[in-house]
């Protein structure tokens, strides 16, 4: 189920159209490539311990860079942590205005912002913590030595790496882009280490932009999850423009990426060494839960005096729709989401690890 918000108003067949910059995190469905996952359904979320084999993902489109590096520290691996970006609030807006030449100069608005209900520590946490099981079995099983946070936390450069300790409102950090806030987690308080500008999430592992590790090649993936999806369309007819915001119930994988930092050496740089998707994965579940209008929040005393005064003037009107949603948390299909878009994105971390060569 989705809903929507649409307002309509005169125009030009040539009307162009003007996005806010908030839609950059969000497609449109006239433009979104919709990826469809033939894997299998995600079961209960394991223990840290368990190393269960890895159910099998459809294929994701990735960029990978210097997969050699996995290979400097004879094919040991170091996944200190995993970072679990979750979407809790945010909005999307669209304009469209006619044509200068088309005897009018209306304007069309559309917005929604939409809030995630049934989110809590515990249960991000324990994604985060599923998350980063399959990572570490899928690296395994593709031939290397990991190790893991319990392997290298008594180590001293580790229990002196500097902790996040700022929270948001679920008790973790958060994170924000381009008009989405995000809750960001972690398998544990203990390896939510803390980001800067200059290395990223690798920030507390290098020196002097070395890895610490000299003994294995440090890798730290991140996923970003959106739910609910939102995006927005305009359009034109003969002296009609209209603009439309949608809030849907389902979970697009937004981004995802595995970055790594091998042993010191020189070459050309030609991108950051890792793998990194191309696009959004589309429909992780159509379902994560279900969507309610909370409120309608269209300015209709303002549509109403823009329409009388263009009416008047002849100078063209202002219209405008927007509304408030929030996404109720089905926990089981939104666990299946995460689940369908980490094992994704895992499962091509681990065919680039497998193939690397010298």
């Amino acid at each position: 189920m989705s809903f929507s918000g649409a307002v309509c108003c005169d125009s030009s067949l040539h009307a162009n159209a003007r996005l806010e910059p908030a839609l950059e995190t969000i497609l449109t469905r006239r433009t979104a490539l919709c990826l469809l996952l033939a894997m299998a359904s995600a079961g209960a979320l394991h223990s840290a311990g368990a190393q269960t084999p890895p159910a099998e993902a459809a294929p994701l489109p990735v960029v990978v860079v210097n997969p050699e590096d996995l290979l400097d520290s004879g094919k040991t691996l170091v996944v200190p942590a995993v970072y679990l970006r979750l979407l809790t609030d945010g909005r999307v807006s669209a304009v469209k205005q006619s044509g200068l030449f088309s005897g009018g100069n209306n304007t069309a608005r559309a917005s929604a912002s939409y809030q995630v209900d049934g989110l809590d520590k515990t249960f991000v946490q324990q994604l985060a913590q599923a998350a980063y099981d399959d990572a570490v079995a899928r690296l395994r099983g593709a031939g290397y030595t990991v190790l893991t946070y319990a392997d290298v936390k008594d180590r001293d450069f580790v229990k002196a790496a500097r902790r996040e300790t700022e929270a948001g409102p679920l008790g973790l950090p958060v994170f924000s882009e381009l008009g989405n806030n995000y809750v960001v987690a972690t398998p544990s308080d203990e390896q939510h280490f803390r980001s800067a500008l200059g290395g990223g999430v690798f920030a507390e592992f290098q020196s002097g932009g070395k890895n610490l590790f000299t003994d294995a090649t440090l890798i730290i993936p991140v996923y970003t999850f959106q739910a609910p999806q939102a995006w927005t369309d305009t359009g034109a007819g003969y002296k009609r423009i209209s603009a439309e915001a949608n809030v849907a119930e389902g979970m697009n994988l937004g981004q995802a990426s595995a970055h790594w930092m091998g042993q010191p050496r020189s070459r050309m740089m030609r991108g950051i060494p890792g793998v990194a998707t191309r696009q959004p994965l589309i429909n992780t579940t159509e379902k994560a839960g279900s969507v309610s209008k909370l409120a309608d929040t269209t300015p209709q005393a303002a549509n109403l005096v823009s329409g009388l005064l263009g009416a008047l003037t002849g100078t063209g009107s202002i219209s405008a729709s927007s509304g408030k949603y929030a996404l109720a948390v089905d926990r089981a299909a939104y666990t299946e989401g995460v689940l369908n878009g980490v094992r994704a994105f895992n499962s091509e971390l681990a065919k680039a690890a497998a193939a690397a060569k010298p």
